[in-house]
């Protein structure tokens, strides 16, 4: 039987989860699953783990990246040497229900206009509470309303986790390399191929990561003080000038709105006066902005 689905697992130092995170793609109802674990250069005990998994199970394939790629080339390097129609991701310290892949897979076959679906999705947060993901809300309308509703609300982007049409996400994948947004690039980019759907039972379970962490990591990895200020901006390159996405405005307003959004969120996270004067001309444009919509005017 013709494998239809690689799961590829980016690792990088997750040795106490990265086993957990394989037996539960290995449990699957659906057998047919090739899993790809990409270690990028790990310095504890990942690659000890990657190669125990591989040389016991005839799915899995274990490779080591030489020198650290970072998440998204490492992420790209999995997509690019999938063969398969069906794709997926599954971070090192994230779980599947048995039924995930089987569930996922069935919706993508009975609808040739779907190229992505996920289930509801449940985070767990270092203090062991939970919450459920916001970020995997199903977009089934034309594509300009969807980019439109995607880029006003990506949220946690938990749909980056679903199962996708291979050749829709390799078509959308960046190019270029940036750190911060390129996964809602990616997701905002095979809405121009098709429509996300969404399972509406928890069948995955996600580590959140801190808020702060990723304001932090804005602040190590941008490159310059404008990456840093318009943390968005890399993106909004990405989907206006490479995938060309409709710059209708619905489109063009939330792109706005999100680079806005990302910019008051930075500065809060370290510079907390600005922030406030800064938070409120944000709500007044959006306020003008919706005003001139209901008008009718550009």
């Amino acid at each position: 039987m013709t494998i239809q689905v690689t799961v590829g697992v980016p690792a990088y130092n997750g040795a106490a989860t990265l086993r957990r995170a394989v037996e539960s793609i290995l449990g699957q109802t659906h057998q047919d699953c090739r899993v790809h674990i990409s270690d990028d250069g790990s310095t504890d005990g990942t690659g000890a783990v990657g190669q125990a998994l591989a040389a016991a199970h005839a799915a899995v394939s274990y490779t080591r990246q030489p020198t650290n790629l970072g998440p998204s080339p490492n992420f790209r390097f999995l997509l690019r040497q999938a063969t398969t129609p069906y794709f997926m991701w599954l971070a090192q310290d994230d779980t599947l229900e048995p039924t995930y892949v089987e569930r996922m897979l069935a919706a993508l076959e009975s609808d040739p206009g779907l190229v992505s679906c996920v289930s509801r999705v449940r985070f767990v947060r270092p203090d062991g509470s939970t919450r459920l993901a916001s970020g995997t809300y199903p977009l089934q309308a034309d594509t300009t309303t969807n980019l439109a509703a995607y880029l006003s609300g990506p949220d946690d982007n938990a749909r980056q986790y679903g199962l996708h049409r291979t050749g829709a996400l390799q078509k959308a994948f960046p190019t270029s390399d940036f750190l911060i947004g390129y996964d809602w690039a990616l997701m905002a980019g095979t809405l121009l191929h098709g429509r996300h759907a969404e399972i509406p039972d928890v069948l995955m379970v996600r580590e959140e990561t801190p808020l702060r962490d990723y304001m932090i990591m804005i602040r190590r990895h941008a490159r310059g003080w404008l990456e840093r200020v318009l943390p968005m901006l890399p993106m909004s390159r990405d989907l206006i000038f490479r995938q060309k996405i409709p710059l209708r405005p619905p489109v063009l307003k939330a792109l706005l709105h999100v680079n806005l959004s990302a910019h008051f969120l930075y500065v809060g996270s370290f510079h907390p006066r600005y922030a406030g004067v800064g938070r409120f001309l944000h709500r007044h444009l959006l306020w003008r902005l919706q005003t001139r919509s209901a008008r009718g005017e550009p």
